[in-house]
């Protein structure tokens, strides 16, 4: 017999000996894996940590991006075509004032049919007056019965010719000096010059673009884009700290906000006034950062919220332990924290954690009931 065949008893017989003493019925103590695989709560549900929806100060930046523009445009144009330009007095950068001279087109031809248009005018006012003295004389003559009714007739429709003769000739000078008079560009408004498509020689009305481009009274704003919500916490007449691309910090007022959301991209529009300032240029890109704050909204903890093509949601524990998903409507975020602009009321029950791994209707057991009423917190966005 070999020594291995020998040891096989033993180690039977120990065996045994060790099972009895561990066997329950004979005073053994369980094992302490025994005691912890036993789980509290119905056969199947998990054990899932609970919080309220509470009441909380939210205190948030909101950063939104977008370009420079100019508040309000003027354009200079001339609607006399064909005259050529004389000389452009003004470039792009300068400053002008309201009523200053820009340019000026060559009115001599001009000049020329007005004075044509005066010795016209007063050829017809002197034969006006004849017709006038002739008239009277007829009229004399025929109340004395020397002059016939007729040939008086006559001289009244001759009258009446040279009067309407006249005023047509003066309507043909008035509009020939009201050219003269717009043969110098002026500014419309105050405001620095922001384009120049005119040059000396140029033909006017050859190009539908306006021969200058002012920003009145040089004043630029930020054109920013946010988010459909960001646009609930900020208002006219909030200040805003805008961020050129060169560093430099400017500060602005929310001076419009645009009462319509673009459906494809869901963003909108707010306008920043901004004071004057050379180095502000349309077209550049900057930054703006609003602060907002909203005291006493209901918020809930960031890892509650469960997103999905849907939207967000919360799962929502009844009296009974049972989760119910129940779409949320989000805002501001400060803290780990989110504001519920719309979903279930204040000290609801809802799953803190590990929403996305439980199915609408599954029973838990809760842990660690929790508020979050009363507290304050600031982020950023």
């Amino acid at each position: 017999m070999s020594n291995w065949q020998k040891l096989i008893p033993a180690v039977l017989g120990v065996g045994a000996g060790l099972g009895f003493l561990l066997a329950p019925g004979c005073g053994g103590k369980p094992a302490p894996a025994a005691e912890a695989a036993v789980t509290p709560g119905p056969a199947g549900a998990q054990a899932m940590r609970v919080t309220q929806i509470g009441l909380r100060d939210i205190a948030d930046e909101v950063i939104a991006t977008g370009r420079l523009v100019v508040r309000e445009e003027a354009s200079v144009a001339s609607e006399l075509p064909g005259y050529r330009v004389s000389a452009v007095y003004v470039d792009e950068g300068d400053w002008v004032k309201a009523g200053e001279a820009m340019a000026k087109l060559d009115d001599a031809l001009l000049q020329a049919q007005i004075a044509q248009a005066e010795a016209q005018l007063a050829t017809q006012k002197a034969s006006l007056e004849f017709k006038r003295n002739q008239l009277q004389r007829a009229e004399a003559l025929q109340q004395e019965g020397a002059f016939s009714q007729e040939l008086l007739e006559q001289r009244r429709m001759e009258t009446a010719a040279a009067e309407a003769s006249f005023s047509a000739s003066q309507a043909v000078l008035n509009e020939m000096k009201v050219r003269q008079s717009r043969m110098v560009l002026r500014a419309p408004v105050s405001g620095a010059v922001l384009q120049r498509a005119l040059r000396p020689g140029d033909i006017s009305g050859a190009s539908p673009t306006p021969y200058f481009r002012i920003a009145r009274d040089g004043l630029i704003e930020l054109d920013a884009e946010l988010a459909d919500a960001s646009l609930a916490h900020i208002k006219v007449g909030d200040s805003a700290l805008v961020t050129l691309t060169s560093g430099k910090t400017v500060q602005g007022r929310i001076r419009f906000i645009s009462p319509r959301v673009d459906q494809n991209t869901n963003l909108g529009r707010a306008r920043v006034a901004l004071p004057f300032d050379a180095s502000l240029r349309p077209g550049s890109f900057a930054q703006a950062r609003f602060s907002t704050a909203s005291a006493g909204v209901r918020a809930v903890p960031a890892s509650a919220i469960r997103y999905e093509a849907g939207g967000a949601s919360v799962m929502l524990v009844d009296e009974a332990n049972t989760v119910r998903q129940t779409p949320v409507r989000l805002g501001q975020r400060a803290g780990g924290y989110v504001e519920l602009v719309d979903g279930p009321p204040v000290g609801s029950r809802v799953l803190s954690t590990g929403a996305a791994f439980v199915l609408d209707g599954d029973l838990i057991v809760p842990l660690g009931d929790s508020t979050v009423e009363g507290a304050s917190g600031s982020g950023e966005r």
